[in-house]
């Protein structure tokens, strides 16, 4: 399992935050060691003289004029000097790697080796007391911490996360927008190969390469119906120009008077299986089934075909679960559909013939089942393709090749799967499956 988003979306959006994300690390890098940290390190070099100044300062005074400096006294950052620390305070050293523990340090080193430095909140204030040592005296020299310590502003941070947040957003608008027309393609591309004829595709206002995809995309839709209207029209043509030689010589073989109809009878059976193929043929050519959707039933489909089958003495049993939601669908194109499926078994199959409908789950399930031989499970698919057979079947029985190829694309149609499966103790299993909603009808 992959933490990837799947989408190209999500991965653009991914990628771009990523690359913000590591452009402010590493400029926070250059700026801390190429930049602040000099910057700081001449900062407290520059505290450290004044803080000098101040103690040579009260070195050289008298006390009378001491006195008068540190009461009078008071530098650019509003501090001031005490004569000595109160007996009751909080006061603590500063936090290691702190401004003030550096100032701390170097005061140590530079001006006096007894220097210390205290953080101490006071009157809901921080402020920094820095020990001056002179020969009269300890003094403190009192400002604000945030002077010599100023911790990072948490209105930089808030700043910061507010800039990546719109960056973001703004990524994802950008990128949907471009994404739009690919997911349209998507759709587009997806209703083709579920036999749909969707409406072509319009190049979209955007990127170049988004427009020139979407323009490569509408040629090859547009030279598909054309090749789906020629192969129909080519087919259409030859089994109409087939079918009326074909009549007249159905009907000179049936005015034919002859003691011997066994002569005869295989000839009709030919008429009769070429004009079955015709049949096929022209099914196969329409790109649409022959009346518009309506809501039904599978069940008064399955009864009405069944009749038809008991007229012409096939040994097809019917198993019918009881209220059968209701679809939308076409109910002449499915009872081809069912027709197909029942002489595919009578053809290649063996009895008992099964006509099934049920309800798995949340798919309504019609299955036409036999006992004969099966097939591999590895040309179950490829069966379904058009003009497709399989080797065992090609001399022993006459046909196009087009039976389940015609199921497979009025299923589709009706936004159903149509899988063929091997059966439990051998046999076949010709399974069709539409989802719904349980305890609703579906509606067109």
């Amino acid at each position: 399992m992959t933490l990837l988003p799947r989408s190209l979306l999500g991965r653009t959006v991914l990628v771009i935050v990523l690359t913000v994300l590591s452009t402010q690390l590493a400029t926070t890098y250059v700026m801390l060691h190429f930049y602040l940290k000099p910057l700081l390190e001449r900062s407290i070099v520059d505290r450290g003289n004044h803080i000098q100044t101040i103690l040579d300062t009260l070195r050289i005074l008298t006390p009378p004029q001491r006195d008068e400096f540190i009461r009078n006294f008071e530098d650019s950052e509003g501090a001031k000097i005490v004569t000595s620390l109160p007996k009751e305070h909080n006061g603590q050293p500063p936090p290691v790697n702190s401004r003030l523990y550096q100032l701390q340090d170097y005061l140590r080193q530079h001006i006096s080796p007894n220097g210390r430095v205290l953080v101490w909140d006071r009157n809901n204030t921080d402020e920094a007391w820095i020990s001056l040592q002179t020969p009269a005296g300890e003094y403190w020299y009192v400002t604000e911490r945030q002077h010599f310590d100023a911790n990072f502003p948490i209105k930089w941070a808030i700043l910061l996360i507010l800039v990546i947040n719109v960056a973001v957003v703004a990524v994802y608008l950008g990128v949907r927008r471009i994404n739009r027309p690919l997911n349209l393609l998507t759709q587009t591309a997806n209703s083709i190969a579920e036999g749909q004829s969707p409406a072509p595709v319009t190049p979209p206002e955007g990127p170049r390469e988004i427009r020139s995809l979407s323009e490569a995309f509408q040629s090859m839709q547009k030279a598909l119906r054309d090749f789906e209207a020629n192969r129909a029209l080519m087919l259409a043509g030859v089994s109409h120009d087939l079918r009326t030689p074909l009549s007249r010589l159905r009907l000179a073989l049936e005015m034919l008077v002859t003691q011997d109809m066994r002569t005869l009878e295989p000839m009709v059976q030919d008429l009769e299986e070429i004009d079955r193929i015709i049949d096929q043929f022209l099914d196969f050519a329409r790109d649409h089934p022959h009346q518009w959707f309506s809501i039904g039933n599978l069940n008064e489909v399955a009864r009405a075909c069944h009749e038809r089958f008991l007229a012409r003495q096939y040994p097809v049993s019917l198993e019918l679960e009881d209220d059968l939601p209701n679809l939308l669908l076409n109910e002449r194109a499915m009872e081809r559909v069912i027709t197909n499926l029942v002489e595919n078994a009578m053809r290649y199959g063996a009895p008992p013939i099964t006509l099934r409908t049920y309800v798995l789950a949340d798919r309504m399930v019609l299955s036409v089942l036999d006992r004969g031989p099966g097939i591999p499970t590895s040309e179950a698919q490829r069966l379904i393709q058009p003009f497709t057979r399989l080797e065992s079947s090609r001399s022993g029985h006459p046909g196009a090749g087009l039976g389940l190829a015609i199921v497979d694309r009025v299923i589709r149609m009706h936004h159903g799967m149509f899988t063929l499966l091997p059966r439990q103790g051998g046999g076949l299993e010709a399974r069709i499956e539409f989802l719904f909603q349980r305890g609703q009808d579906q509606e067109g």
